[in-house]
């Protein structure tokens, strides 16, 4: 990999301001081994690292030296699949490897399908604002060269009436097959070296038995310590009210439109006996969803452990759903009928199965739960022995894996992500970042915080956030573990100098967008923003982290996972839980600094990372830097220098933050 990355290397002709960087020629390095061994590989690459480059050009190498070869680079953000396939790829292709062919890979849900758009201008009854959405869809796709929903913003109601459904696609029997969006994609993916996708939609492709994306024989998992948490979500079974509601409204909804209103060719006697099962598998999910809430009043989630713990006539219903189905589609004359027939069938049927699963409780090694919010209401069940899902189904599967982050090592160690994923014999290689961080970050943990959980810690949190604030007056992101927390502090903020915004009151882009136009903001998030974000240079100054990431014991899955540590023999809590929580600190402190020339303030406010003995583990896997001795102390790195309304704003706060001191310490 030299003659990429070394000095006088390709890399430093093309790419204006290179500088060979040790830690990324060490992985492109161990990158190229594990490709041409046919072996397994994890890496923490720090922040500044350069890991895209480190990987993909080790993987490109690879597909190009041998017809017919193809490799999937998975990423759990969007923001990181843009840049893969908006920048790194293209820079490469102009620059590099000039015969390489790449594709963007998506979940078939998310282009436009032409004739179901067809279908809904005739035979859907909109209302005034799904008329508006449809008239827009309608412009868009006579000028769209993509289809794909990330074009255009409509509301998910109207666009899943309108994208590809695979079950209810027709292939090359429909008739304007030669014109379709998603079937470009895959032949643009059949033809691709490099497919770049997500987390997402890798497992759907495994749950699929490999048929959602072409062959290939190797794949990165970038961003990879959310692989645990997405392999459960895909490779489990949900039973969910939007499901049932769907279904429902596709064979026929309230305004008397859906399949039964387009069907010529069946027999009539045969539609009204499909409305009537239709109509009574509705009223029986509206039932079972209610007697659900009803059991969940006291939490949002509720572990389930017993079999048949709701009445469960809705299975039976939605099988004879299907046989009603399979019955009408066999006294149609038409294909394209019989299509949309069989596929509602099969529908039915895989719906009531999944109810039956979870509530009989027949899977071992799965956790039974329920759930709901403002969004929906589902039952779950969960596999709790991913690590021997992942070894079987992918890594003894494709020939080589490369999992890497800025996060995935604890204590130096990468004992609980080999663990968590079956990969205990793996290769590791562990890359600091080349920031310096000892001149670019100060760490500040006051000693005068009460603990989370005990009698005035919401109001400490409150008054240290404002003495925070009048330094920074403003480009702070701070960082909540739960949103009653953040709407409490929110709501206890006067500060009316600085603009608050915070999670819930947009999507995450927009809310990023909005606090790197204005430095007087202060931007309030839960888990979405520990994450996937990038705010370089001045507009963010500060992070606060308001307590440490331990995720809720209660909750379901979380504690089933807890309770298989300790019939293991194991320690839960320092097994799991701490190394877990690590991780998220690391990609909570990672969003400050995101350049060489970057500078700011982290701000821990949950004294048990002091006095509890577990402490010093968060502590070590910190980037070294300088430790504050005082909150002042960080307006060397957070304070808005020379901003005309500093005195003024001050004065209103007050606290400690008003005087600044010198004294520093680095960490040891």
């Amino acid at each position: 990999m030299d003659n990429f990355f070394g000095p006088g290397g390709i890399l430093s002709d093309v790419l204006p301001g290179y500088e060979t960087r040790v830690e990324q020629v060490r992985m492109s390095e161990a990158v190229a081994d594990a490709l041409e061994n046919g072996k397994h590989l994890i890496v923490e690459a720090g922040t500044g690292v350069g890991k895209s480059l480190a990987y993909l050009i080790p993987f490109i190498c690879r597909v190009l030296a041998e017809e017919g070869r193809r490799a999937v680079v998975s990423t759990y953000t969007r923001a990181l699949q843009r840049q893969l396939i908006e920048k790194e790829l293209p820079f490469l292709k102009a620059h590099v490897f000039e015969e390489l062919r790449f594709a963007l890979c998506l979940g078939s849900e998310n282009y436009l399908c032409l004739r179901r758009l067809d279908q809904v201008k005739t035979d859907v009854l909109f209302d005034t604002d799904e008329t508006e959405g449809l008239k827009r869809i309608s412009t868009w796709a006579k000028r769209t060269s993509t289809g794909i929903r990330s074009e255009i913003d409509v509301p998910q109601q109207l666009w899943q009436k309108v994208c590809r459904e695979s079950d209810l696609c027709h292939g090359k029997g429909c008739k304007i097959f030669d014109a379709c969006h998603y079937q470009e994609s895959k032949a643009a993916e059949r033809k691709a070296h490099i497919l770049v996708a997500n987390h997402h939609l890798f497992f759907a492709n495994v749950a699929s038995g490999w048929n959602v994306m072409p062959p290939f024989d190797s794949v990165v998992f970038d961003e990879a310590h959310e692989l645990e948490d997405v392999a459960a979500d895909y490779l489990g079974i949900e039973f969910s009210q939007h499901k049932l509601r769907h279904l429902m409204d596709s064979i026929l909804n309230a305004q008397g439109k859906g399949l039964l209103s387009r069907l010529h060719q069946v027999d009539p006697f045969a539609c009204r006996e499909i409305s009537a099962v239709t109509n009574l598998v509705r009223r029986q999910g509206e039932t079972f969803f209610d007697e659900l809430s009803a059991s969940l009043t006291d939490s949002s989630k509720l572990r389930i452990r017993e079999r048949d713990f709701m009445k469960n006539d809705l299975s039976t219903a939605l099988t004879n759903l299907a046989d009603a189905l399979t019955v009408l589609k066999e006294s149609s004359q038409d294909e394209v009928e019989k299509t949309e027939i069989a596929a509602l069938a099969l529908r039915s049927e895989a719906l009531g199965l999944s109810l039956r699963l979870i509530l009989d409780q027949q899977m071992e090694n799965y956790v039974y739960w329920a759930e709901k919010d403002e969004r929906r209401r589902r039952l779950v069940a969960t596999p709790l022995d991913i690590a021997s899902i992942l070894k079987t189904h992918v890594f003894d599967v494709v020939t080589t894996a490369v999992l890497t982050s800025a996060t995935l090592a604890t204590d130096e160690s990468f004992t609980y992500v080999q663990e968590r994923l079956g990969l205990a014999d793996t290769r590791t290689l562990l890359l600091h970042s080349p920031f310096d961080y000892h001149t670019q970050v100060a760490l500040y943990v006051p000693n005068d915080v009460r603990e989370p959980g005990t009698a005035g810690f919401e109001d400490d949190l409150v008054q240290r956030l404002k003495d925070i604030l009048s330094i920074t007056q403003g480009s702070t992101l701070v960082l909540f573990t739960s949103y009653t927390l953040l709407t409490k502090v929110y709501h206890s903020m006067k500060l009316p100098l600085l603009e608050l915004i915070r999670q819930g009151e947009g999507d995450s882009y927009s809310l990023v967008q909005m606090f790197k136009k204005n430095k007087h903001c202060v931007l309030f998030g839960t888990y979405a923003f520990w994450q996937g974000i990038d705010i370089p240079g001045d507009a963010l100054r500060c992070v606060v982290i308001t307590k440490l990431p331990f995720a809720v014991p209660a909750e379901p899955v979380m504690e089933a996972r807890m309770e298989a540590l300790t019939v293991s023999g194991k320690n839960p809590f320092s097994h799991y839980q701490i190394p877990q929580a690590i991780i998220l600190l690391k990609q909570g402190f990672g969003r400050l600094i995101r350049t060489t020339t970057d500078r700011g303030a982290v701000v821990i406010l949950d004294s048990r990372i002091r006095t509890r003995g577990y402490g010093s583990r968060f502590l070590r896997s910190l980037p070294a830097c300088k430790i504050a001795a005082a909150l002042g102390d960080i307006a060397e790195f957070a304070g808005n220098q020379g901003n005309e309304e500093g005195d003024e704003y001050k004065a209103d706060v007050g606290g400690e933050a008003c005087s600044v001191s010198s004294r520093s310490t680095e960490k040891e």
